[in-house]
Order: structure tokens, then C-alpha cells, then sequence
């Protein structure tokens, strides 16, 4: 296979699993699914999927079932941004191609992050009628009932003041409904209640989440610059969370900011090294940069710890080409 059609298989690869396109504004008979699991590999169910047209702004929705399944029809040829959101789990996204004539689009696999009330560096919720109004919210939330969720999150925040970083389930409410102005207003509270309570955001994990927030709806309303200024900084600032640093990676992969990406996919690997998405990206990002060593080191370790991926195939018969350019 010749370098330059290895380059094209490469950026096709690429374009896989970063975040349509015909006469009635990006539908069509286009078919995308996947699986959604937490951490520990246990299927998550009520988790909402929103494919999103990068071209139209036309959304799809779709939510996963109790084996954590979940799939989207009626899509048109184009690029697309896929969305997995769940109350009490850190939102995760990809952007891939998707056409309405293949019946073969590649499945996405999201793995979400739990994020505990209770280890935000705030008092425990030791009401149990509060507690209850609370759980009350994220249960409405989880069934796309955000108008709802609002005035019990209103009602355990008049209760418990001091628990200020509700405000980002609030947010979460108007970011969903459209309502990015409030959103940001609730995100930007809790912001102001760290700077107040700690002098600053270093290291805080809740003012980390409130700067990814802001960068979710910056990536709902297509801004990717403000997008990743604001993940880049809730990267630096709590710089333990793996998620936080992978979708920083994704962003700049996009706009072929390469060196930064890898940066980023790095931090990743070094928070958690036996997670298997940043060893890809890493591999595709050097990819990009014509550094087939490390990229096939990355691919190597992707392989490893996820060798029933469904990309895994499509890179294990990659692989030995890369190595035969190495040798040249």
C-alpha cells in the first residue's frame, strides 16, 4: 500500500471517533448505534443520546435501554456530534460521518464517569427529606423531564444553601432546554462560591465541573474555541479527571492541532493508563504527524486492552503496514 493511501486511511480512521447531508436539513435513512457502560463495564440505563448535524444544527435523540443499548435512525449523510449525557455522570462526545446509504456505520461505545455528590468538598446531604427532593431532580432529569427538575433542585437549594455546586445540576436543566444563557448563570454561582470559599479554583474538583459545563454548551452552540478554553482550564486546574483531558484532546485533534492533542491524550493515559480511547487517538494523532513508531506503540496498546473493539480489527490490519513503512 503506497504512503499516500495509507495517509487517506489514516485521516478516514481519524475522523471516526472525533464529535447530514441532503435536501430536508441532514435527515435521511442513516442508522447509527452503540453501547453505553460506566466505568466498571455495567450497562447504564436512561442515558440520553443526542446526534446533532455539525451542517444544520438538526438534532436526533434516542435513549439507552437497560442492557445499555441504544440507537438512532433517520439520519442523512454528514458529519455529526454524538452526545451521551446522564445526571451524576460527566458528559462525553464524539463526531463521526455517518451515511445514510452504508448500513455498516461504526457502532460508539461510551464509557461515562460517575461523579459523587458527595466528594465535591461540600457537606454531606444528611437530611433524607432533602436527600430525597434531590434524588427526586436527577430521576426527572434522567427521563428528559428538565422543566420539572428544575423547581425540586430550586427546593433543595433553599434547604441547603451551602451545597451550592447544585447549581450545575440546575444548569444542566437550561443547558438541555436551550436555555444556555441561564445555564451559564447557575455554572458561573458556583464558580464565584469556589473563588469565595477557597480564594481560588486550583485543584477544586466542583469548579472543575462547572468550567467542563460551560465548555458542553459552548460545544452545543458549535463554538469549539470557546469550547476548549474553557475545558483546557478545568483540565489544568483539577488535572486528576481523565475525562476532562480526553475530550481537551478531541477538541484540538479536531481543529489539527496536533502536538496539543497529544498532549492532552498523554495526561490521559498518565491519569488512567488502562483506558483504552487515548492510546487510539494517540496513535492517530501521530498518525497525522507521520511518526509511525510511537503510533504504532499506541495502536499496539489500544489493541491490548481493548481487543473486542469494534475498531480493533481495522487497526490490526493497519498495523503491519505502518511497521513495513518503519522499516524503509
Amino acid at each position: 500500500m503506497s504512503i499516500k493511501r495509507i495517509t487517506a486511511l489514516i485521516i478516514s480512521l481519524s475522523l471516526i471517533f472525533v464529535f447530514s447531508s441532503w435536501a430536508q436539513q441532514g435527515r435521511g435513512r442513516g442508522r447509527i448505534h452503540g453501547t453505553v457502560k460506566d466505568e466498571a463495564g455495567n450497562p447504564l440505563e436512561g442515558v440520553k443520546i443526542v446526534a446533532q448535524h455539525l451542517k444544520y444544527n438538526t438534532t436526533f435523540e434516542s435513549r439507552s435501554d437497560k442492557k445499555g443499548k441504544w440507537a438512532i435512525a433517520g439520519l442523512g449523510t454528514g458529519y455529526f456530534r454524538i452526545t451521551a449525557t446522564k445526571e451524576g455522570y460527566a458528559p462525553v462526545y464524539h463526531e463521526m460521518k455517518v451515511s445514510q446509504f452504508s448500513r455498516n456505520n461504526p457502532p460508539i461505545h461510551f464509557t461515562l464517569k460517575k461523579i459523587q455528590v458527595r466528594s465535591l468538598n461540600s457537606p454531606a446531604i444528611e437530611d433524607e427529606a432533602s436527600l430525597a427532593i434531590f434524588e427526586e431532580g436527577n430521576n426527572l432529569f434522567d427521563q428528559g423531564k428538565y422543566q420539572e427538575a428544575i423547581p425540586k433542585f430550586e427546593e433543595f437549594l433553599s434547604k441547603n444553601p451551602t451545597l451550592f455546586h447544585v447549581h450545575i445540576n440546575l444548569g444542566n436543566c437550561y443547558r438541555e432546554l436551550g436555555d444556555y444563557e441561564q445555564a451559564l448563570k447557575h455554572y458561573q454561582i458556583v464558580l464565584d462560591k469556589v473563588k469565595e470559599t477557597s480564594g481560588s479554583y486550583e485543584g477544586s474538583e466542583v469548579a472543575a465541573r462547572a468550567l467542563a459545563s460551560m465548555g458542553h454548551v459552548y460545544i452545543k452552540q458549535g463554538d469549539l474555541t470557546k469550547a476548549r478554553e474553557y475545558l483546557k482550564q478545568a483540565v489544568d486546574i483539577f488535572p486528576q479527571d481523565e475525562t476532562l483531558a480526553f475530550n481537551v484532546a478531541e477538541i484540538y485533534f479536531k481543529e489539527r492541532q496536533i502536538d496539543e492533542a497529544i498532549k492532552y491524550y498523554q495526561l490521559a493515559i498518565k491519569i488512567k493508563p488502562d483506558w483504552a480511547p487515548p492510546y487510539r487517538q494517540l496513535g492517530y494523532a501521530y498518525l497525522n504527524k507521520g511518526d509511525y513508531r510511537p503510533a504504532v506503540e499506541n495502536l499496539k496498546k489500544f489493541i491490548e486492552l481493548a481487543p473486542d473493539d469494534p475498531q480493533a480489527e481495522t487497526i490490526r490490519n493497519l498495523i503491519p503496514k505502518l511497521e513495513e513503512l518503519i522499516k524503509k
